[in-house]
């Protein structure tokens, strides 16, 4: 369906485990580009292809499960559960980390200013679409309840992307992270004051690195990722 920006439209895919997820996402983009070009127009996933307008991000919903039973239903914030809670705290905490690899070009942060309805706020919130996490409505359906990372972009690796939210969602539950309080309200009411206690994402990709540099143990730590 269209959305913000001029000529920007958004397109959903169907849930699946992170690999198949990452594969469909490699087609996905593939038969985009090849049947835009068959009828002579072009597709880009840049994050900020158009200066001043809303850009393109790749938000990436995810939930974990076992025995095939999900785990972040709740009686929680927003009908989450305690460990879906503390996944989001690892996501939080590492989230100047993650975006070295999440939104890993020098266009990526074009899209991440304020406004624009641009993720910067390393909070989480039911509705607020400012916040870096959402959790969206998902009624009473327990299978459904999930987590929306809103800061990745569609020029990321989805294999390195998706394997390092894992990661850092993972090292929340290990740790027993606290996501701290949700972020219910509109940033465009609070004082500049209210506003700096907010933690904000990285403002370039040599901050995103710098952070990488200084915090990728939760990544080496899983044995997914080695130092190098």
């Amino acid at each position: 369906h269209e959305v913000a920006s001029g000529g920007q439209n958004e397109l959903g895919i169907k849930f699946d485990t992170l690999v198949n997820s990452a594969d469909n996402l490699m087609i996905y983009k593939y038969v985009i580009k090849n049947v835009a070009k068959k009828y002579g127009k072009t597709v880009t996933f840049m994050p900020k292809p158009i200066f001043n307008d809303n850009g393109s991000g790749m938000h990436v919903h995810q939930s974990l499960w076992k025995d095939g039973q999900p785990l972040f239903a709740g009686d929680k914030y927003a009908g989450f559960s305690q460990m879906g809670l503390w996944y989001i705290g690892g996501i939080l905490k590492h989230a100047p980390a993650l975006l070295a690899l999440t939104n890993p070009t020098t266009n990526s942060y074009k899209r991440l200013v304020p406004g624009f309805e641009a993720p910067v706020n390393l909070a989480y919130s039911q509705g607020n679409r400012s916040a870096s996490v959402r959790i969206p409505l998902s009624g009473g359906n327990p299978k459904a309840k999930r987590l929306e990372f809103r800061c990745p972009d569609a020029t990321s690796n989805p294999y390195l992307a998706f394997a390092a939210m894992l990661c850092a969602g993972i090292d929340g539950i290990k740790n027993q992270i606290d996501p701290g309080e949700p972020l219910d309200v509109d940033i465009y009411d609070l004082s500049p004051e209210e506003l700096a206690k907010v933690p904000s994402t990285p403002g370039s990709l040599e901050a995103a690195l710098e952070a990488l540099e200084k915090d990728h143990g939760f990544l080496t730590d899983t044995g997914v990722f080695s130092a190098d």
